[in-house]
């Protein structure tokens, strides 16, 4: 049966059949892959040759976190924290390419027990290749890094497909969210991130 079958197709549409189930089966494969998460600032966590002190309740409230700028479009999924307390925090997604910093997404995220790295879906937010972007969290409570050598961290750091350009932090004293204009590169506090997903 399978021998008349191909007897009475010519080669060259036989040939096109095969190539048409190839591309659908590739097609097919790539929809199945699942989408790369990156959370870039996390891996501060994982640098050699660094302290890490912990602050479970600093004098002052903070505005701290990272500017970054994505090496490719794509979307940010959701936002993560990792501080040695539980509790809810406020997390802030911003935009950094006009006069001053805009949210985009302001998020309170919760974390039933410390050290915990915790993550939270947001509608995708769309993020474009070599635009700025900010992620901070306002809290009195961090991790704070710094290398035993006494040297400074250097920017930008491509982690990914995200350049970090530089740890920002200030203090709050007005419990309004904001984007810290000051910036640190001898100590840092890798406490919030983004999960980012490249188109």
């Amino acid at each position: 049966m399978l021998k008349m079958l191909f007897m009475c197709f010519p080669k060259q549409v036989l040939s096109s059949l095969l190539a048409l189930s190839l591309v659908f089966s590739l097609i097919s494969c790539k929809k199945d892959d699942p989408a790369v998460q990156e959370s870039p600032i996390f891996t501060f966590f994982e640098e050699t040759a660094i302290q890490i002190d912990t602050v479970e309740q600093a004098a002052d409230t903070w505005d701290y976190g990272f500017a970054f700028s994505p090496l490719q479009s794509g979307r940010i999924a959701q936002l993560g924290m990792k501080l040695p307390v539980s509790g809810s925090f406020k997390v802030t997604l911003w935009d950094l390419n006009g006069a001053t910093p805009a949210a985009l997404v302001s998020q309170n995220i919760s974390a039933q027990t410390a050290h915990q790295s915790i993550t939270q879906d947001i509608t995708g937010v769309q993020v474009e290749n070599g635009k700025k972007y900010g992620i901070s969290i306002l809290a009195n409570t961090f991790y704070r890094i710094t290398k035993t050598d006494g040297s400074a961290f250097t920017y930008p750091k491509t982690i990914g497909n995200i350049l970090v350009e530089g740890f920002h932090e200030s203090v709050n004293t007005n419990g309004l969210a904001s984007f810290p204009s000051e910036t640190n590169d001898t100590r840092l506090a890798p406490c919030v991130d983004v999960i980012f997903i490249a188109d």
